[in-house]
């Protein structure tokens, strides 16, 4: 097999659950570039996540088998877990929760399964290239699935910071080590229990889908749209894009151009934005609407 084709295969798992958890935000959709930033920087904590490794382990640790379970068990609990979830922690606590976007739970769960899925992707690819695509069989349903499990907690624990406002440290501190835990614990039992692993997944999958439920059902967005405004080109005032006649002289609205102002701030943006690039929220445009 070629590299583009190791490549979509240790790719394309990553990149459905990606697309089946984000249908999963339909009140207020995120912006597609600041996921696929998450994304490749979950893709990027994959190296410091791997310095860690190989300042702190010999692999040959994976050669004593089940006889030994007890030290795989404490490396991967204090050394594995804590380095790879703390890595694809930061890629989204540095950038995409510092930005306008981050503003209801269910973003604290989005950009920790990119990141996640990123992370997991681009580890697929260099087991893929190191034992052969076959690799693949336990990885696509185990593994990719289960980065996204361990990102929700502290995704979750985000989630809560933003639904208690301010600073939480203590919540996200604990979200991080049940993440850490929960993923060390599922190591060990791909290692000496793979049908136990089997059942983590199942279990923490579910687990996922409740919290992306609770995020919806208390998204303020749930029942409020964003609908901006145009300019009349008649009499000048500012008429909801839904409107197809000014409500100040009857003009017809017809199809715009022009500035679309937000009706959460009252900002101007261009024309063809999605997003308010002021507030951040979500510009919903009437389907034939320029």
């Amino acid at each position: 097999m070629s590299l583009v084709a190791f490549v979509i295969l240790a790719f394309a798992p990553g990149a459905f659950w990606l697309w089946f958890f984000l249908k999963r935000n339909t009140y207020r959709p995120e912006s597609r570039k600041l996921i696929a930033i998450t994304f490749f920087l979950g893709m990027l904590s994959t190296i410091p996540a791997g310095l860690i490794h190989s300042l702190l382990l010999d692999d040959s640790f994976l050669d004593s088998g089940i006889s030994d379970i007890g030290s795989i068990a404490v490396i991967m609990l204090f050394v594995v877990g804590p380095a790879e979830e703390t890595s694809k922690f930061l890629a989204v606590r540095l950038y995409a929760y510092r930005s306008l976007y981050f503003d209801e739970p269910i973003k604290g769960l989005v950009y920790a399964t990119a990141a996640s899925l990123g992370f997991a992707s681009l580890e697929n690819l260099l087991y893929v290239l190191e034992f052969g695509p076959l690799v693949m069989i336990a990885r696509a349903p185990l593994s990719t699935v289960a980065h996204v499990i361990f990102g929700a907690f502290w995704g979750y624990a985000l989630g809560k910071q933003v639904q208690l406002g301010g600073s939480r440290a203590i919540v996200v501190f604990a979200g991080l080590t049940f993440a850490a835990l929960v993923h060390g614990l599922f190591n060990v039992t791909v290692l000496a229990f793979p049908i136990a692993a089997v059942m983590v997944v199942a279990v923490g999958l579910w687990w996922v889908l409740t919290r992306y439920g609770w995020a919806r059902r208390i998204s303020p967005f749930r029942y409020r749209r964003n609908l901006p405004r145009v300019e009349c080109p008649v009499c000048e005032c500012h008429v909801s894009v839904a409107s197809r006649f000014c409500n100040q002289c009857g003009s017809s609205m017809g199809r715009l151009g022009g500035q679309l102002y937000c009706s959460n701030c009252g900002h101007g943006n261009r024309g063809d934005a999605r997003f308010c690039t002021s507030c951040g929220d979500r510009l919903e445009l009437r389907q034939g609407r320029n």
